[in-house]
């Protein structure tokens, strides 16, 4: 289950798919709650420099409430009462900034649509675990980016 904030229309449509198309890559039952939160520049920089000590706007943040270190499929038995709602695991939230995301869609020459696609799978990553600070793990995370990307029928053309 996902819950969206602050989204238009289109883009909770895009935010689902692009959930749906995470759990079937790692055939995966939806036993997560996830938060996405569309933010302004001004939010995303202030929390970026309060948790990252970095004074300046990005494109997403991710705050994961579990360290599933990318072993996937997991039960929601893998878990502890407290750490659920209502049965469903809390994976953790996403905040997105639209603005940003506009910028590097015409940055890279490609519709917002699927940038905001790519911030949600990247974010979505980092939630379960994926990470790219090694060059080795940066590999395995952009080749899931890819693959999900493609199933939820944003790919490089999106």
């Amino acid at each position: 289950m996902i819950r969206i904030y602050r989204a238009t229309d289109l883009e909770k449509e895009i935010i689902r798919d692009v959930e749906t198309a995470t759990f079937l890559h790692f055939k995966q039952k939806d036993i997560f709650i996830t938060e996405v939160d569309i933010v302004t520049p001004e939010e995303i920089q202030e929390m970026n420099n309060n948790l990252r000590g970095i004074d300046k706007v990005t494109d997403v943040l991710s705050f994961p409430d579990q360290d599933i270190k990318g072993n996937l499929p997991v039960k929601a038995d893998d878990f502890g009462e407290g750490e659920k709602e209502d049965g469903k695991v809390i994976l953790g939230t996403i905040c997105i900034c639209r603005e940003k995301a506009e910028e590097q869609a015409k940055e890279y020459g490609h519709s917002v649509e699927r940038e905001i696609g790519f911030l949600t799978v990247h974010g979505l990553l980092h939630l379960l675990g994926f990470d790219h600070i090694e060059e080795k793990d940066e590999t395995v995370m952009r080749a899931h980016q890819t693959q999900i990307l493609e199933l939820a029928g944003l790919g490089i053309k999106g």
